[in-house]
């Protein structure tokens, strides 16, 4: 490939764009806040804006782009569809729309997840692995899965949302999606201040304690609720038997369907609590698995994951995320 690459990285609170050469080497990064309001039109034009302002005197050099976003999406015609996690839910936008008639060039479009797997793999490809999952826990759950080498995308790009598999179909929480009993509606960062209320609202968790106080001002938030299960606390102590419990099931779900040489984990939930995975959560996967516990590392890449796995994409000419013009 003679010229540049432009990848993108657009999730629902930032957007980063960076220019890449034909090894995939990073030349220029820009970052901007994702829009909130009139997104359908907003979102695509502060891409475009945000891309122009990164690429510069280099946007003709331009031959490919790559962009990774926020879900569900329809890869083929670059759109997102109805994404939960985006202040302006249930709207449509048409995400690279004004970056079409800009640029020329092939377009490649993403799950931001799938994209993390995808860059995660190509950094730990030369130690002879085929087979890996990408897995975020932090506001919420994603992932990826790259399967003896082809990167899972699904139908629409819609592949391995493992967010939203089913781990307690009682329904007992609502997801942000709509569905009931998804692993993220109970274990990401930003719905376990909610199951916490919920505990204790249904007599679940003792009251007259620090957690129960937090929940009652409106003050607790994941870090806070992590803080005090350190600390002893006997409200989180009843909150953390059941949350190990659902990050258990949820990756031994994961590692059940997927058989990886290596598991990737990431995000803030994981990153800032390893010893609490380490010590009581990868333990009790144990006996949830019908297959070994894979290798477990952590992410190469870091939150740029998504990012060089969109450049890469559009390099490797990446044909299920391939964007047809005119559709």
């Amino acid at each position: 490939m003679n010229g540049l690459i432009l990848a993108a990285d657009v999730g629902a609170t930032n957007m980063r764009v960076g220019v890449f050469d034909e090894k995939i080497e990073l030349a220029r990064l820009a970052t901007s806040s994702t829009p909130q309001t009139n997104v359908s039109e907003s979102v695509p034009r502060a891409l475009l804006n945000l891309a122009r302002q990164v690429a510069e005197e280099m946007w003709g050099e331009i031959v490919s782009c790559g962009v990774a976003s926020i879900g569900p999406l329809d890869s083929g015609r670059g759109l997102i569809l109805k994404a939960p996690n985006i202040a302006e839910k249930g709207v449509e936008i048409p995400l690279l729309s004004l970056l079409m008639e800009e640029l020329s060039g092939v377009f490649y479009h993403l799950n931001d997840c799938n994209a993390a797997a995808y860059g995660e793999w190509m950094a730990f490809r030369d130690r002879g692995v085929e087979n890996l999952v990408y897995i975020t826990i932090s506001s919420g759950i994603g992932g990826g899965a790259v399967d003896n080498g082809h990167l899972v995308l699904g139908r629409r790009g819609n592949g391995v949302e493992i967010g939203h598999i089913t781990i307690d179909p009682s329904g007992y929480m609502q997801c942000g999606c709509g569905g009931y009993g998804h692993w993220e509606a109970y274990a990401s960062g930003a719905n376990i201040p909610r199951l916490a209320e919920k505990l204790l609202r249904d007599g679940q968790i003792p009251r007259d304690n620090s957690l129960s106080e937090s929940i009652v001002r409106g003050t607790l938030d994941a870090k806070r609720a992590f803080e005090l299960y350190y600390a002893g606390d006997r409200g989180a102590a009843a909150l953390f038997d059941r949350l190990k419990s659902y990050l258990a099931a949820g990756l031994a779900s994961v590692i059940n369907a997927f058989e990886p040489d290596i598991l990737v984990i990431g995000g803030a939930i994981y990153l800032n609590n390893r010893s609490f995975f380490r010590d009581e959560v990868f333990p009790a996967a144990e006996r949830f698995l019908l297959l070994e516990m894979p290798t477990i590392v952590e992410t190469a890449r870091g939150d740029l994951a998504p990012l060089y796995g969109a450049a890469y994409a559009a390099r490797d000419r990446l044909e299920g995320a391939k964007v047809v013009r005119g559709r």
